[in-house]
């Protein structure tokens, strides 16, 4: 099954993937300059990647090359980017649907636990899912800290690999189809604002195997094995269009819910 790209529903850009990056984060600052803009819920906006890039969480900025297999990104144009948000690496490419929503702060629903603030998301784009035929579920936070602890436990390269990409483990609030992640969730929070940053798998995050530094090319396609059976895409659980996914989870604020 192969979703469609666009319909004539809601048009979808798509965008270069920096770009894209800076403009989500531009939220932040549109709500803290913006006093008509702050009274709002929530600014929100939907896009598609019109270049692939391997994406880096802010906190492994520092062991970057450590991660990456730069030498194998660049020989295959693929750039290499950081982003302000938390979480590890992840393949960004036509293959995801990408959504940002910054809401003011301060937000009863948010509250100051960064891992519960996730829950009103998770179950606002559970329930939109579930509007689709999506057999989707919100992760628990003791079934995510148990995953980790599992791989944690192992001593093989491909466990410390999953842990340091974005959708190689489970993690609180985000949300699965059965025992495979489909839609992983980062956060930049600020006094003002917090801006959540969604990506919803169209495909299975097997690719970002091709790009990530291992000890050899056994280990690699162990890895890609695994990502393969903890990730699953749209096109896997639905015939929906992209655009149809988007506006059934588009609008999404914490007050609404």
């Amino acid at each position: 099954m192969r979703l469609p790209r666009h319909d004539i529903d809601l048009s979808l850009p798509a965008e270069q993937a920096r770009e894209a990056i800076a403009r989500d984060e531009a939220l932040l600052d549109i709500v803290k300059e913006d006093a008509a803009a702050a009274e709002h819920d929530a600014l929100t906006r939907w896009w598609v990647a019109a270049t692939p890039a391997v994406v880096l969480g802010l906190g492994m900025r520092h062991r970057a090359h450590d991660m990456v297999d730069f030498s194998r990104t660049e020989a295959l144009g693929r750039e290499v980017l950081h982003r302000r948000a938390g979480g590890g690496a992840v393949l960004l490419d036509e293959d995801m649907l990408c959504g940002a929503i910054c809401v003011p702060l301060p937000n009863a629903r948010l509250g100051d636990d960064l891992t519960e603030s996730y829950r009103w998301l998770g179950d606002h784009l559970t329930a939109s899912l579930r509007t689709l035929g999506i057999d989707a579920r919100r992760v628990e936070v003791d079934e995510a800290r148990a995953d980790v602890a599992a791989l944690r436990a192992r001593t093989d390269p491909v466990a410390r690999l999953l842990l340091s990409t974005c959708y190689g483990a489970l993690s609180p609030h985000e949300i699965a189809v059965g025992s495979a992640k489909i839609v992983g969730l980062a956060q930049i929070r600020r006094r003002h604002a917090a801006l959540f940053q969604i990506g919803i798998l169209l495909k299975d995050q097997a690719a970002l195997a091709d790009y990530l530094r291992v000890p050899d090319e056994r280990t690699r396609e162990s890895l890609r094995a695994e990502l393969r059976r903890r990730t699953v895409g749209l096109e896997a659980v639905t015939d929906q269009s992209i655009s149809a996914v988007a506006a059934a989870v588009a609008g999404a604020t914490p007050s609404a819910l």
